[in-house]
Order: C-alpha cells, then sequence, then structure tokens
C-alpha cells in the first residue's frame, strides 16, 4: 500500500527526474486551487492515491488508482500560439511522468520501475483547460 509519506517521496523523485518546477499533493481540486495560487511553470499536481481491495479476506489484492495532473499558469488574453506551447510543454512533461511510471528509458538513462502491475490498459491522458482556477495542461490517471 503507497502511504502518505511515500507518496510524498515519489513525488519529489518525480520532479527531480524530469526536471520540473515542483508539485503539490493533494485530495480535493478545491485544495489544488488554494496550494498552487498563481505558481509559475509547469507543475505536478498528484492526487492521493485510491485504494480497491479484491479477493478473499486472506487473499486480498490491493490496486491503487493514481491520478497526476501536468500543468502551466494559463496567460489570459494570450495567443493561439502562445497556448499550444504551453500544451506543448506540457505535454512533454506528462510524457516523461508516464515513461518514469512505465520504467521507460528516456535521454538520461533508465527510471526505476516504480510500479510493477501497472495496468496499461488502464492508463488514460487527457488534456485539461481552466482547472484549479486558471491552469491548463494534462491529466494521467493509472491503476496499479
Amino acid at each position: 500500500m503507497i502511504t502518505v509519506n511515500s507518496f510524498h517521496e515519489i513525488c519529489q523523485n518525480i520532479v527531480d527526474a524530469i526536471h520540473i518546477d515542483g508539485h503539490i499533493v493533494v485530495s480535493t481540486e478545491e485544495q489544488a486551487t488554494k496550494k498552487l495560487k498563481d505558481k509559475a511553470n509547469i507543475r505536478l499536481v498528484a492526487v492521493y492515491p485510491n485504494y480497491n481491495f479484491t479477493g478473499e479476506r486472506d487473499n486480498e489484492l490491493i490496486k491503487h488508482e493514481l491520478l497526476f495532473f501536468m500543468v502551466s499558469k494559463q496567460n489570459e488574453g494570450a495567443s493561439e500560439k502562445n497556448e499550444q506551447k504551453q500544451y506543448s510543454d506540457t505535454q512533454d512533461a506528462i510524457f516523461k511522468l508516464q515513461d518514469y511510471l512505465f520504467g521507460n528509458e528516456d535521454h538520461s538513462g533508465k527510471y526505476c520501475e516504480l510500479f510493477p502491475n501497472i495496468d496499461v490498459e488502464s492508463v488514460s491522458i487527457e488534456p485539461q483547460y481552466n482547472i484549479f482556477g486558471g491552469y491548463l495542461g494534462w491529466s494521467l490517471v493509472v491503476e496499479c
């Protein structure tokens, strides 16, 4: 089971490995809005994992549902080209996050495989607009 402390450590390791500006860990959208405020550059917003149990009482299997957002502050009134760049930059970061979670290689070497039981079919990456009080970017959900 992923504990609160280990999840915070995982998030900090992600920030260091994929070279983004920081992260916050939250349980609700309202909490993310308050914690992000007007932070600039690309930020990881990690939602505390959900836990699902299957199997029998003496032989249960714990599945985690992880939800991450890679966001940057919207530039109000920005040009289409500027918005496209923000989406492109946050998309690059969400793909690096995916590589990190899957243990895939990137230009700097090999990431460690954190979650060997990732259900690849559960992965969903979606664009996000005007979330957390004026941010845009991408979300990634995965079950492991």
